[in-house]
C-alpha cells in the first residue's frame, strides 16, 4: 500500500507524540523529519518504509537507540495481566477426538492438549501433546483456533505508531465486542491441515502474550508443525525485537516457536529488507501469518497463496483502502485483498 499525504501527517504527528511523552524539545527534531518526509514523496513508497529513516533520523538527533524501550517492558508486563484475566474469563473450547477414533494414544493426547496451567512467569499455558498426529473432531479444531485467533487480534489492540496515543486502561480488550469485517478461518484451516511449517510475523511488544495462545493452540492441534515467530531486526517504534523476548514475562513463547531475528528494520514487513535466512523461512513456509497493520500495509498485493492477515483497522487510510469501518478487525486471506 503506497502511503499517502495522510500518511505522512501520520508520520509526523507521531514524532511530536514521542517528544512530548519524552518530554523534549521538537523543533530541531521536527525540522529534520520534515526534511525526510519530503525526501520520500513521490517515491511510491511504504509508510513502513518511509518510517525507517523516521526513525533513524529521530535516533541521531537524540542518541536514542530505542526510545520506547521501557513502554514496551511495561507494555508486556501489563499484557501478562490482561490475558490471564481473558483465559480466566474465557477459557479454551475443549478438544474433542473425532468420532471414529477410539484409542489410547489419542485419549491422552485430548487430556494434553486441554490442559491448562499456570507457568513460572505467571501466565497460563496450554500444554501441547508429544504425539506426531492427532485426530481431533474438525469442529471441535473450528472452535478452538476460532478463540484462539480472537484471543490474538485483542492484542493488536496494543500500538503507540497508528494513533496519537495509547493507554492500557482505556484499551478495548473484551472479548465480547470483537468485530470482524473478514474472517478466513476456514481457509487458514485447510492451509494448515497440511501444514509443515509456519511463518508467524510478529507486530508489536506486549501483543507477543496474546500470540503465544494462538501458537499454543496451534502446536496442541498440530505437533508436526514447525513454527518460527519472526520479529523486526531492531528497535523501531514499539514494534517487538529479539532483545524484547528476553523479558522473563516473554520467554514462555519459545515452548511453541523457533525465535526469529528477521532483520527488518520498517514496521512493517519489507521481504527485500529480511536477512538471507528469513527469506529462505518465507520463501519455503507453507503458511505465513502476518499479524498487524503494518505488515498488512506491506504485504497486502503480494499475491501469495499461503499468506494470511491478522491485523485491526485503525485509521482512515487503510480503512477506506479496505472499504470497511475503522475499528474493525480483519482476518483475511491475500485473495481477499485489492489488486
Amino acid at each position: 500500500m503506497i502511503a499517502t499525504n495522510a500518511c505522512f501527517s501520520c508520520l509526523q504527528s507521531q514524532v511530536d507524540n514521542l517528544c512530548a511523552m519524552l518530554q523534549m524539545d521538537s523543533k530541531t527534531i521536527r525540522q529534520n523529519i520534515d526534511s525526510v518526509l519530503e525526501n520520500a514523496k513521490g517515491r511510491g513508497l511504504m509508510p513502513p518504509q518511509i518510517a525507517i529513516d523516521v526513525y533513524e533520523s529521530f535516533r541521531h538527533s537524540t542518541h536514542l537507540s530505542d526510545p520506547f524501550a521501557e513502554i514496551k517492558k511495561e507494555s508486556i508486563a501489563q499484557a501478562t495481566k490482561i490475558v490471564q484475566s481473558l483465559l480466566s474469563t474465557y477459557p479454551a473450547p475443549i478438544l474433542e477426538i473425532g468420532k471414529d477414533v477410539d484409542s489410547k494414544q489419542n485419549l491422552e493426547s485430548q487430556q494434553k492438549a486441554n490442559c491448562i496451567v499456570k507457568s513460572a512467569c505467571e501466565s497460563f499455558t496450554l500444554e501441547s501433546p508429544t504425539e506426531s498426529t492427532t485426530n481431533f473432531s474438525a469442529d471441535s479444531i473450528f472452535k478452538r483456533l476460532n478463540w484462539a485467533v480472537r484471543v490474538a487480534i485483542l492484542g493488536n489492540v496494543i500500538d503507540y505508531g497508528s494513533q496519537h496515543s495509547f493507554d492500557f486502561a482505556q484499551g478495548d480488550f473484551s472479548f465480547h465486542t470483537i468485530n470482524f469485517a473478514r474472517f478466513d478461518l476456514e481457509l487458514f484451516i485447510s492451509r494448515l491441515n497440511s501444514a509443515q511449517t509456519l511463518l508467524y510475523i510478529a507486530d508489536n511488544a506486549g501483543e507477543n502474550l496474546f500470540d503465544e495462545v494462538l501458537l499454543q493452540s496451534l502446536k496442541s492441534i498440530y505437533p508436526h508443525l514447525q513454527i518460527f515467530y519472526a520479529t523486526r531486526g531492531e528497535p523501531i517504534i514499539n514494534d517487538l525485537t529479539i532483545t524484547d523476548l528476553a523479558h522473563p514475562l516473554a520467554q514462555n513463547i519459545q515452548k511453541y516457536c523457533t525465535l526469529l531475528d528477521s532483520g527488518v528494520r520498517s514496521p512493517g514487513f519489507v521481504y527485500a529488507g529480511a536477512n538471507a535466512q528469513t527469506r529462505g523461512i518465507y520463501d519455503n513456509a507453507d503458511v505465513i501469518l502476518a499479524k498487524g497493520m503494518g505488515n498488512f500495509e506491506c504485504l497486502n498485493t503480494q499475491k501469495d497463496e499461503r499468506l494470511f492477515l491478522l491485523f485491526k483497522v485503525k485509521c482512515d487510510v487503510v480503512a477506506q483502502y479496505c472499504d470497511v469501518e475503522k475499528g474493525r478487525m480483519m482476518f483475511i486471506h491475500n485473495r481477499t485483498t485489492k489488486e
